[in-house]
């Protein structure tokens, strides 16, 4: 196993055996990513320079520890996976969560998620998200419903909007993004999204901890602690706190 590997390992915090790949350590490594490195667009909103290759977002994230988008963070986990033996592909996905059903898909953030197959069995892993999303692979046959402690997910399939999954909310199905069967990095190309605001997101053990601009969100179990800072000191400082995360 190469160095980068290991070094990758160690940045989030996995420890276990790897013998062979099986979903049972795609969901451990699934986890442990969502948990130590963190979603965040600062680098589009302050309008720094996005590489999409591994050598890049390697030096980016596990280096010099930030986060990414869901562009960076799935490509260098589909780079890990690889190295591991897992069989990947890269899926391109509308993202519309808290969007209406008729905006145009012009306005639809696209998302990059993974498809990882395994015995003949696909199944969806997604370290891109940020807020709320699944933490283990989801198999993806129509129908099924994926529950993880108090959330609860589901998968769907027509012909317009391909594969769906959904969240579930307190009075519905909420759609968090589809994809298409052939949504492949052949016949699509990223398109950041078009968001100003700065975002920051991670899970932790027992809840996430949310950033909006100078405002910060901790999570943990039923309670919620919002924090606002005050000026580009408090905010950097906040930042290197809830997700370790230094603007060099």
């Amino acid at each position: 196993m190469n160095s980068q590997i290991l070094q990758y390992l160690k940045h989030i915090h996995f420890q276990g055996p790897l013998t062979e790949p099986t979903i049972k350590l795609l969901g451990q490594l699934q986890t442990n990513h969502l948990n130590l490195i963190p979603y965040e667009n600062l680098d589009v909103v302050l309008k720094k320079g996005i590489s999409f290759s591994i050598p890049d977002i390697f030096q980016k994230i596990i280096i010099h520890k930030r986060g990414g988008n869901c562009f960076e963070l799935n490509i260098l986990f589909s780079w890990l996976l690889r190295e591991l033996g897992y069989s990947v592909t890269n899926r391109y996905a509308q993202f519309w969560r808290n969007l209406e059903a008729d905006t145009p898909i012009e306005d639809v953030p696209m998302h990059q998620l993974l498809l990882v197959n395994y015995a003949g069995q696909s199944y969806i892993t997604d370290v891109g998200v940020g807020a709320l999303a699944p933490c283990k692979p989801v198999p993806l046959i129509a129908g099924h419903q994926h529950r993880e402690g108090n959330e609860l997910y589901k998968i769907e399939h027509d012909n317009v909007n391909g594969w769906m999954l959904y969240e579930q909310t307190k009075h519905n199905w909420r759609l968090l993004y589809s994809f298409l069967d052939d949504a492949n990095d052949a016949k699509f190309a990223p398109r950041l999204s078009k968001q100003k605001n700065k975002i920051a997101m991670i899970r932790t053990p027992h809840g996430r901890h949310t950033m909006l601009n100078n405002e910060f969100r901790i999570y943990e179990g039923q309670s919620l602690t919002t924090y606002t800072t005050q000026n580009e000191k408090e905010w950097l400082q906040a930042l290197h706190r809830f997700f370790h995360i230094s603007l060099d």
